[in-house]
């Protein structure tokens, strides 16, 4: 018998939580990447120069999602004050509200640090917290979706939406874009600032690197997330068709794994070639490899949260389902 497919076509139409989501994302994988370079800095100048940038990144990042999520709720005075409205505490909203709010003022303190000056010995204590704080940041993101769409037996009522890939995908590109936005900043700040102390091709030749192997990393999970799409349950079968082969077909192979993957190496090859062959400074083409991740990193969250329309299918007939106290299941209360 054909699985009954079931739709709800609510994802498709939102605005705010792919933003949030990529944003949330972006601002835990600044602060992770800041306050390890921070960590691990010693006498390495450019470290010192990166873990600036992307602290000072991580603000706006933050706030902005942090807006997005509180408007999309419709009333956002109770996302204002979430410990009033949230109860529920067993939920991820709930959980990402705490996290959200502890996470929001450390950034700032962290950011503000930097830009007064404040003593190292002060900044490797906010960056001691802030590490692990920015990796629970960008894994909320990823569990806010799956967590948020369980149903009775241990079967997820959005196949797409599967909490042993998608928060840990979420982390890796909250990594990968937030290198990016970091060396990204680097380059605006020195674009915008006047002559710099320091050649911020420096710094941004090192993220730049480091991107590569974090994009190949991510690449990597994208490749076992869909791989078990594909041989897992009828709902994660259709899943996989849906974003690799339908609608969001274009949006998947265009919008992420080409802009945000793919052209990024290609771009990162171009740049270290034209470096060698011909001494090319190639700070547009590093911009450029820059808002590539970032741009994919936003197709990403679109396309994981457009394919949350597919739920999981039936497969029998809703007619077939027992009816409680009638051949069935006991009604509470008044029995069989």
């Amino acid at each position: 018998m054909e699985p009954i497919v079931l739709w709800q076509h609510k994802w498709g139409l939102t605005f705010h939580i792919p933003w949030y989501l990529f944003l949330g994302g972006l601002a835990g994988g600044t602060m992770t990447v800041a306050c390890l370079a921070d960590l691990l800095t010693g006498s390495q100048g450019r470290l010192q120069r990166f873990a600036k940038a992307a602290a000072y990144v991580t603000v706006p990042a933050i706030v902005l999602g942090g807006l997005a999520l509180t408007f999309h709720l419709g009333k956002p005075e109770r996302g204002i004050a979430f410990p009033l409205f949230f109860t529920n505490y067993q939920s991820w909203m709930t959980i990402g509200g705490w996290i959200l709010g502890a996470f929001a003022p450390l950034a700032i303190a962290y950011a503000a640090a930097w830009y007064l000056n404040s003593g190292r010995r002060f900044r490797v204590l906010l960056a001691v917290v802030g590490a692990p704080l920015g990796v629970i940041m960008s894994l909320y993101t990823g569990f806010l979706l799956s967590a948020a769409w369980v149903i009775p037996g241990g079967r997820w009522y959005v196949p797409l939406w599967d909490n042993t890939y998608l928060p840990v995908l979420f982390v890796l590109s909250g990594l990968s874009t937030g290198v990016a936005a970091a060396g990204l900043g680097t380059l605006l700040m020195a674009r915008f600032s006047g002559p710099a102390a320091h050649d911020p091709m420096e710094v941004a030749e090192m993220a730049s690197l480091t991107d590569v192997a974090a994009i190949v990393v991510e690449a990597a999970w994208v490749y076992l997330f869909f791989s078990a799409l594909q041989v897992g349950t009828t709902g994660q079968q259709l899943a996989y068709k849906l974003v690799t082969g339908s609608d969001l077909g274009p949006w998947f192979w265009w919008g992420f794994i080409a802009t945000g993957l793919a052209a990024p190496l290609v771009v990162s090859v171009i740049q270290q070639l034209a470096r060698i062959l011909f001494h090319a400074e190639g700070k547009l083409v590093l911009g450029l490899k820059f808002l590539l991740v970032l741009t994919g990193g936003l197709m990403l969250r679109y396309v994981i949260v457009w394919g949350g329309d597919l739920k999981t299918p039936l497969v029998f007939p809703p007619s077939m389902w027992p009816v409680p106290g009638i051949g069935g299941p006991p009604i509470p209360g008044l029995g069989g």
